[in-house]
């Protein structure tokens, strides 16, 4: 038997075992990206009217998210504080309903400097629809030099803890 014969046989064996891996890691990702399709049914963008304050809020549906708050940029933030975009990472906790930690960096009101890192945990349960949503969250604000998703320790700035409590509605695409 020729070097060339044996070479034949494991080209097509080869190829088959690439092609097995490469489904079971494809469908591996999709399960972990999309945890059970909740992903696909809940990415897109969020609006929250309130009478003095708005929230938009973008869902990806490989696990991320962002807020933007109208209050970021005055002292309406935790300990009159103004703050960064929010961003963070979600995760399924029920048919609708997903959790997320998410940070932001807080900013001295007076000079603008570096103040912290807020913390917060964001629970949102969506409607039977996938059109409306309530979140609420908690957090405070670590001072710089304190990670609070690694210093569990850490003590947050005095009087900087906070809560939110409010309903968004999806922003649908223009057809």
């Amino acid at each position: 038997m020729t070097p060339t014969h044996n070479l034949s046989k494991s080209i097509p064996v080869l190829a088959l075992l690439t092609l097995i891996a490469f489904l079971i890691s494809g469908l591996v990702n999709l399960t972990l990206a999309d945890d059970g399709g909740l992903g696909k049914k809940i990415a897109g963008t969020y609006l929250a009217v309130q009478e003095n304050a708005s929230q938009v809020m973008q869902i990806s549906r490989e696990g991320n998210l962002s807020f933007i708050f109208s209050i970021q940029f005055d002292s309406s933030g935790a300990a009159g504080l103004p703050f960064s975009n929010i961003l963070g990472s979600w995760e399924k906790v029920g048919n609708r309903r997903i959790k997320a930690k998410a940070a932001n960096i807080s900013f001295d009101s007076f000079d603008g400097g570096f103040a912290g890192v807020a913390a917060a945990t964001y629970v949102i349960e969506f409607d039977e629809k996938f059109q409306t949503a309530k979140v609420t969250c908690e957090g405070a604000i670590f001072p710089p030099g304190v990670n609070p998703f690694v210093d569990f320790d850490g003590d947050p700035l005095p009087d900087s803890e906070f809560t939110c409590d409010f309903e968004v509605q999806r922003i649908l695409p223009l057809k």
